[in-house]
């Protein structure tokens, strides 16, 4: 038998003395003088996990296998998961004077339902059929006070044209699929 040393010895001690205080007020707590033992006083309790919320998540962390690249030129939306092909899709595009951006973004902010302003009449439409931005946006850029994002239509016959103030337009299906496989910090890569 290994023979603890003076300190180990103190350390057990002191635990189970800790242990038999709390026992001993747990029960005094509980009113319970008469020396009978409450049915619910070592009832089994859920454990849970404490988590901190990301706002602005890593992409090592959230979207490093998930990456969604646009060919404004093929007018076309191509989504990846693990180096596999999830969704390859149609999109309209900016027009002349409201040109897409091309480059390397992430996605910044996601949206069911949005409310859209108008860019130039600050007009607001709330979600509903009338709504040019459908029923999803994916926000990846804020320029000059603009917001451009991956969005639904309301017109989904312009699909495939340069029509948009710069923002990408999908099916709503389309939309949809993509919102539910994207995070924030997603990147997003477009080229011309």
């Amino acid at each position: 038998m290994i023979e603890l040393s003076p300190l180990h010895r103190c350390v057990v001690v002191l635990c189970y003395g800790a242990a038999a205080l709390l026992a001993w007020e747990t029960w005094r707590n509980h009113g319970h003088g008469d020396r009978q033992l409450p049915s619910n006083l070592f009832q089994s309790t859920t454990l849970y996990r404490l988590t901190t919320p990301l706002a602005q998540a890593p992409q090592t962390l959230v979207a490093a296998n998930t990456r969604v690249e646009i060919l404004l030129g093929q007018r076309r939306l191509t989504l990846y998961q693990n180096g596999q092909v999830l969704l390859k899709a149609p999109i309209a595009i900016g027009q002349a004077d409201w040109r897409t951006p091309v480059g390397d973004f992430a996605v910044q902010t996601m949206r069911a339902n949005p409310v859209w302003q108008h860019p130039i009449t600050k007009q607001a439409i709330l979600p509903g059929p009338n709504n040019p931005l459908g029923t999803r946006w994916i926000g990846f850029l804020v320029k000059q006070g603009y917001h451009l994002g991956i969005h639904g239509t309301n017109q989904e016959t312009l699909i495939g044209t340069a029509v948009s103030h710069g923002c990408v337009r999908m099916l709503e299906k389309d939309i949809r699929t993509l919102y539910d496989h994207v995070k924030i910090g997603t990147p997003i890569s477009i080229k011309p």
